[in-house]
């Protein structure tokens, strides 16, 4: 059999790491968000088939990727679904026997229906001598690869190691955090609860997408869950409430005039949580996005030393030229320490750590406690935040939401709430969505990951 040779390569987190990667298979790279899967592909596969930075044996000389679109191109006439579906297709007819194909969660939103079409469709190629890896969460993919390499055992610096290597008879053996939950007895049944007694809201004469008066009904304080398969209309209605509830600012310019609403005065508004990349500013980090680098920025400032030096809270701000190592803070602001740290240090922490440095400041803990609590604590405060994983990306997200003074009867609107999330990951996202019912609101998903259902409290099916 012949690999693909990776060795002693440090790129983010992975730190002279190796692999081999067998060639004409169907490859599965799994593990926890941010462990360093997308670093592998992306980072050192790909990125080395253009610029050739490293000496990777028997890497062939075209490296393909095919990442999932999270936004429909406004020109689309097909659902998010079907349009990733097309591309997919579009993409398997068009590789040459050579090259390698990468696809980024190719199963991510789809339903079980789509994902086993997904699976004949990358065994298919495989059989007639194709090289495909893909990176995934969905069980389908990994418990059907002929080889599996795992990476973690945690994520961001507790990540980037290679925890196993090896065919799909040897990973049902090995005993580790992905195999445990891939091969797991079966706990995904989902039984309905007893919603009689729940005020519930109930939008009706619906006409959008494939609707035409259109009805459907789902509780309050309680989540419910949209599933279908692509273009069954799971992203319509979740647009549909959206817009029905929406009562803040410029509300008349996205409200549905057309829809009656009953049980409308049980919401104050609705919150819709966008997939998309969070802080496209290229001085954007993870510790700006969560405005708690604005305090921390002060602390410094008000030390006795930044004021004899005449330093401002300006002086601390982390620029464009220093995130990306061109450029350094000058050796007077680095003089300036809090706890012991200056605030180049203070960058690097991980979120755990400034929970630590910064435990006596009651509004950076607020602040930082709820990006822990979403399972995010490995996180690195000055970590850039378009480098964060879908998963990641929507978990922060959360977060906020969580570190905002929670007011009572919004209604918040998830769609693939857990695209880019290891299954060892899901019942944390659960957790925090029961903090937020429990302060008197309502989650709206559109998920089809059976690990997920049984979660909820309420399940509406779609069919196309």
């Amino acid at each position: 059999m012949k690999y693909i040779i990776v060795k002693n390569i440090t790129k983010n987190n992975l730190k002279k790491f190796s692999v081999k990667i067998p060639l004409h298979k169907l490859v599965a790279i799994v593990g926890p968000s941010g462990s360093g899967k997308s670093t592998l592909v992306h980072e050192v596969l790909y990125n080395n088939s253009i610029n050739n930075e490293w000496n990777i044996k028997n890497l062939p000389k075209v490296v393909d990727i095919l990442e999932q679109k999270v936004i429909l191109p406004k020109d689309s006439k097909l659902s998010l679904g079907e349009f990733n579906l097309d591309k997919l297709k579009k993409k398997l007819s068009a590789i040459k026997k050579p090259d390698l194909l990468i696809v980024d969660e190719p199963c991510a939103g789809f339903c079980q229906k789509e994902r086993k079409a997904i699976l004949k469709m990358l065994k298919n190629k495989v059989k007639q001598g194709y090289s495909i890896i893909a990176v995934e969460h969905n069980k389908e993919i990994i418990a059907n690869a002929d080889y599996i390499i795992e990476l973690g055992p945690g994520a961001g610096r507790y990540g980037g190691k290679l925890i196993f290597e090896g065919n799909l008879n040897e990973f049902k053996k090995s005993n580790t955090i992905t195999a445990k939950h891939v091969f797991q007895l079966n706990k995904d049944s989902f039984e309905q609860r007893t919603l009689e007694k729940s005020q519930k809201i109930t939008i009706s004469k619906i006409s959008a997408g494939k609707f035409n008066n259109y009805s459907f009904t789902f509780p309050l304080t309680k989540i419910t869950c949209l599933t279908g398969c692509s273009g069954s209309g799971k992203s319509t209605l979740l647009d549909v409430t959206y817009r029905a509830l929406f009562k803040g600012q410029n509300a008349w310019k996205i409200r549905l005039k057309t829809v009656k609403i009953d049980g409308k005065s049980n919401v104050r508004r609705s919150f819709i949580v966008p997939q998309s990349p969070i802080g496209d500013h290229p001085s954007s980090t993870l510790a700006t996005y969560a405005k708690v680098w604005d305090n921390i920025r002060e602390i410094f400032a008000n030390e006795k030393l930044a004021k004899q030096l005449r330093l401002t809270k300006s002086d601390f701000i982390i620029s464009k030229s220093i995130l990306e190592s061109k450029n350094d803070f000058s050796k007077d602001i680095l003089k300036v320490c809090y706890q012991g740290k200056n605030i180049k240090q203070v960058a690097n922490l991980t979120i755990d750590e400034a929970l630590e440095i910064f435990k006596t400041n009651k509004l950076i803990v607020r602040k930082l406690a709820f990006l822990q609590e979403v399972g995010l604590g490995y996180l690195v405060l000055g970590q850039k935040s378009g480098s964060l994983s879908g998963g990641e990306a929507q978990r922060v997200r959360v977060a906020n939401i969580l570190s905002k003074k929670l007011g009572d009867r919004s209604v918040y609107i998830f769609d693939t709430p857990t695209r880019g999330l290891h299954l060892k990951d899901i019942p944390v996202l659960i957790n925090v969505f029961r903090k937020i019912i429990n302060k008197n609101n309502t989650i709206l998903i559109a998920d089809n990951r059976e690990e997920i259902f049984h979660y909820c409290d309420f399940q509406i099916n779609l069919q196309k």
